[in-house]
């Protein structure tokens, strides 16, 4: 009997400190902080409208030109990649784009960086990307393995600006 009163009030202690715990909601985390890397503008070139598969209609924009600054580097963008976009297929009236950048720069420097973008476009115009960087330079190597955002304004005449940061630790 005793035992059993002993299990009892462990059960129920702890199912009460259960109670106390889901009742007390903990403190959020810290959000992790933003660098500025830099602002880029392209030309992009006519469209190509590849046409409708099963995953959406493909639109491919070629990049042109154009340039980047920012306090690390900056330079120009070759004209060797393009934004191979997606519209929606399952609800093609609600302006929903994936975009799908590869874009090359070339810094002041000599140095070559593969720029990859993914994200989704914002009902406000905009588009939310993630970025991601491959190069061989030393100097810039340090980029290859940060995790960095975007934010994508369209500008007058077909062109675009990207404004990119770093994700940083919260401290």
């Amino acid at each position: 009997m005793k035992t059993e009163l002993s299990a009892i009030f462990w059960a129920v202690l702890v199912l009460a400190g259960l109670a106390s715990a889901t009742a007390i909601s903990p403190k959020p985390p810290k959000a992790p902080g933003l660098t500025y890397l830099y602002t880029v503008n392209i030309t992009g070139g006519d469209l190509y409208e590849v046409g409708a598969g099963p995953r959406g209609t493909r639109i491919v924009v070629p990049i042109l030109s154009g340039s980047f600054s920012g306090p690390k580097f900056k330079g120009t963008v070759l004209p060797l990649g393009g934004d191979w976009e997606l519209v929606d297929a399952n609800h093609p009236g609600n302006g929903t784009v994936t975009i799908d950048v590869r874009q090359t720069f070339k810094t002041d420097d000599g140095a070559l960086i593969q720029v990859f973008e993914s994200g989704a476009t914002q009902t406000d115009g905009t588009a939310h990307v993630r970025l991601t960087y491959e190069t061989g330079s030393q100097k810039y190597y340090w980029i290859n393995s940060i995790v960095a955002i975007g934010i994508i304004r369209p500008l007058p005449a077909g062109s675009l600006q990207i404004q990119a940061w770093q994700m940083t630790t919260p401290t």
